[in-house]
């Protein structure tokens, strides 16, 4: 339905070019009288990403057009509305004046819809409402008040159902992070030089993608306009991967005892985030997704974690350190335990050469979750097995890499969550993650990884909880 969504949205207002007319450079030196003019630059497609240091060589800056990206936000709750009271006959589509004013009279409270729904389903629809800023110019901080415009018009004039303060904070902050994390991916398969089949494919592949981007481009005529591909939407560095194999769940006791799954994991490294260039948010992202087999939902992990803001501290042949800022949506949900939420993340990073080809990278992190979703015995809410909060921790990442391979990793964390809706109380989460994938041959590797979680749950009115769970995944790789 959402992908329906946003393949359908948009105006013909978009017909209009969206860049502005190239500015003579001030300090450029005159041209002699005699010099025949020539033609400047090809204007790249209208929807090319931004870079926020732009010199007077480059193409010029994209027009930012906010009632367009109003609009086109407006659309697409107006599409699914419809689809769910017309189409899928949904009860509580069935909205009037009467639920409008019951939900303006009541205001935000917190719902009871299933983990992944919250964590995971309403963050997407956030990205088509980020995606319909971003393809208009808007920068991605100011793009925050469309995935909210979005998600408050969706909670208190789309549903018979009161307004979701979970849902406006998953849905608005989480989407900004897969939009831009799904609109860079889409980049990546666009080329405006191809022609023919592969032009149609990837533009097809493109639009499943980023499905707003996608109808944009066909009402912009996009689709059909052939130029050079702007330089911006390939980063300096990309690594993907995929991991194929068996995984034994221990809930509590021993893995010999553990529950039997198969699993693939697929993961991307956008740009760099130790050495490389930020002009933009996510210019330096990483991705992940795994899919579980028996789970009562198909993804059981999932995770984006992009950098918004860096300042190099130290920077030798050997060495760079910098602080940095980012941005965390993570998710877990196995039938162990649940866990995710939104989270911003500042400490260093650092990144050590031991020759051409080896290199050590950390990153210790100071995690604020703005709000965490984590499971609990006594949720308090029926219908619900998980409380919310926010939360305060520190996150250590290690990685030894050989060229673009991640032979070892080592992830741990330990954070503090309050529970302001829920059982009543906090947790105390701990987690550590071991992984070793050695190259065999070629793009192809073998690896083992051990996950463990602990959970120290006070309840103030129940007794205290400890809760233990682990995972051992074993696995064949392959690398691009």
């Amino acid at each position: 339905m959402l992908f329906a969504c946003g393949l359908l949205l948009g105006g013909p207002a978009f017909a209009q070019p969206a860049f502005s007319q190239e500015e003579p450079c001030e300090d450029a030196p005159p041209l002699p009288p005699d010099t025949p003019a020539r033609a400047g630059p090809p204007s790249p497609p209208a929807d090319a990403p931004l870079k926020e240091d732009t010199v007077c060589e480059e193409a010029p800056r994209k027009k930012v057009h906010p009632w367009l990206a109003a609009g086109e936000v407006t659309a697409i709750n107006l599409f699914v509305w419809t689809w769910d009271r017309v189409l899928a006959k949904k009860e509580w589509s069935k909205v009037g004046p009467s639920s409008w004013k019951k939900n303006l009279t009541t205001g935000f409270v917190w719902d009871a819809d299933g983990f992944l729904t919250n964590q995971f389903a309403h963050p997407y629809h956030g990205s088509l409402y980020y995606t319909a800023a971003r393809d208009n110019g808007v920068p991605y901080a100011a793009a925050l008040a469309f995935t909210l415009l979005g998600s408050a018009q969706w909670e208190l004039f789309a549903e018979t159902e009161p307004p979701s303060i979970n849902d406006l904070i998953n849905t608005s902050v989480g989407g900004m992070a897969i939009g831009e994390g799904l609109y860079r991916l889409s980049s990546l398969v666009l080329d405006t030089e191809a022609r023919g089949g592969e032009r149609f494919v990837r533009e097809l592949t493109a639009a499943a993608m980023s499905p707003v981007r996608g109808f944009n481009r066909v009402v912009r005529g996009d689709i059909t306009r052939h130029e050079p591909t702007p330089a911006d939407w390939r980063p300096d560095a990309l690594s993907i991967w995929g991991d194929l194999g068996y995984l034994k769940l221990g809930d509590g006791r021993p893995l010999a005892w553990g529950e039997d799954r198969f699993f693939l994991h697929l993961a991307m490294r956008y740009g760099d985030m130790y050495q490389g260039a930020i002009h933009r948010p996510f210019d330096a992202f990483d991705a992940r997704v795994q899919f579980t087999s028996q789970q009562s939902t198909f993804i059981s992990h999932a995770r984006i974690q992009g950098m918004l803001l860096k300042a190099s501290l130290w920077s030798t042949e050997q060495d760079e350190l910098r602080l940095g800022l980012l941005q965390l949506l993570s998710i877990v949900d196995t039938s162990a335990y649940e866990l995710g939420g939104q989270s911003l993340e500042a400490g260093l990073l650092h990144e050590h050469h031991f020759n051409a080809r080896s290199k050590l990278r950390t990153a210790l992190l100071v995690d604020g979750s703005l709000l965490t979703g984590i499971s609990s015995e006594h949720s308090g809410v029926v219908g619900r097995n998980y409380d919310y909060g926010p939360g305060l921790g520190l996150n250590l990442q290690m990685a030894y890499l050989r060229g673009d391979w991640e032979v070892v990793t080592l992830e741990a964390g330990a954070s503090h969550i309050d529970v302001w809706d829920g059982s009543g109380g906090s947790h105390e989460v701990f987690t550590g993650q071991l992984q070793v994938d050695l190259p065999v041959h070629k793009r192809l590797g073998v690896g083992s990884e051990l996950n463990w979680f602990h959970r120290h749950s006070r309840f103030d009115a129940y007794p205290d909880v400890l809760k233990d769970a682990y995972q051992l995944r074993v696995f064949v790789s392959v690398h691009y």
